[in-house]
């Protein structure tokens, strides 16, 4: 995706370990309130992320055990939040992944207000309903729905390409041979252009 669509390094996932993929229910909260949240979870399928645009607050949570638990019940498999969460322990316990800006006590309020499914802004990055998300130790990166087969096979390309140089620098040859005279990297598709012809 030409390096773009990564969201921000202060998104952290809650524990080592997390890794997941799944489409996204978004949420645009509006100041501390977790009624759009709450009514997030309800709307999701299994396979899903809820994504929380909380305007990169970090002194209210967003999230905690309870709201762990009901998206669970759901199906959900991560929560994203441009935010901090709480009940950091029991959502540890569990394993269910969150990443997020931090944790703080302070819980939100319940008024009624926030969206649910619209086009929102989460840790730099703009995350539309039923956009791809994929997340692990290197942090979270959104593809767009209507790119998932093309950026799928660009990516199975690239992997092809990181497995060749992979290869040769096991072989003994080190990155910076591998790197054209002008200081450029060979495309992805001369190297698996030639190992095609090798074949």
């Amino acid at each position: 995706m030409g390096r773009l669509n990564a969201m921000k390094s202060d998104m952290k996932p809650l524990f080592e370990g997390i890794r997941f993929v799944g489409t996204a229910v978004t949420v645009k909260t509006l100041a501390s309130d977790l009624a759009a949240a709450f009514k997030a979870i309800d709307l999701c399928n299994p396979g899903d992320v809820v994504v929380i645009d909380s305007h990169g607050s970090a002194d209210t949570a967003f999230w905690g055990e309870n709201m762990t638990l009901s998206a669970i019940n759901r199906g959900v498999v991560g929560a994203v939040i441009d935010g901090a969460c709480r009940d950091v322990e029991e959502i540890r316990k569990i394993r269910f992944p969150v990443i997020c800006k931090g944790c703080v006590p302070n819980v939100g309020s319940i008024s009624g207000y926030g969206d649910v499914n619209v086009v929102v802004q989460c840790a730099g990055v703009a995350v539309s309903p039923g956009d791809i998300l994929i997340a692990d130790g290197n942090g979270v990166v959104v593809v767009p729905k209507d790119e998932g087969a093309v950026i799928l096979e660009k990516a199975q390309r690239l992997l092809s390409t990181e497995h060749l140089l992979l290869e040769k620098i096991k072989a003994g040859a080190t990155i910076g041979e591998l790197i054209n005279v002008d200081g450029v990297f060979e495309t992805v598709f001369s190297y698996q252009d030639r190992s095609m012809e090798n074949r």
